[in-house]
């Protein structure tokens, strides 16, 4: 039994797709772009390279995204928060972005809560948590 050369072409073609559709997204050399569709996935990265992570909010309700104190020391922020309107209306949703530069080797988890600040007693409204192995 032997596959004909135009099927071999055609799983190769199938098996390289299905890789790029499951690795992170580079935005640049040493830049891993995340977003919210991101969630609970495993990332394996490099001493240097930076991290952007968007999540959704919506200005107005008081909620903020915060990331949770990281135990490993894997990431060091960048910078300060972004936040970019879909839209110029008052009270538009938007998404946070935050930068960090991938520090020590290791593994580790980051989480980051959708929170209101001043509410200590609450649990968050939601939860983003990466898996970061960085070689």
């Amino acid at each position: 039994m032997s596959i004909g050369r135009s099927h071999l072409l055609l799983l190769l073609v199938a098996s390289a797709t299905a890789f790029a559709l499951t690795a992170p997204r580079r935005a640049s050399a040493g830049m891993i772009a995340v977003t919210e569709s991101d969630n609970g996935r495993e990332f394996t990265l490099a001493r240097g390279d930076r991290l952007e992570i968007s999540l959704p909010a919506t200005s107005g309700t008081g909620y903020t995204w915060q990331a949770a104190p990281i135990a490993d020391l894997l990431v060091k922020p960048i910078g300060d928060t972004k936040f970019k309107l879909d839209s110029a209306m008052p009270g538009a949703s938007g998404h946070q972005i935050f930068r960090f530069s991938i520090e020590t080797s290791g593994n580790g988890t980051l989480e980051m809560r959708y929170i209101r600040p001043w509410e200590k007693d609450t649990p968050p409204a939601r939860v983003f948590k990466i898996l970061l192995i960085v070689r």
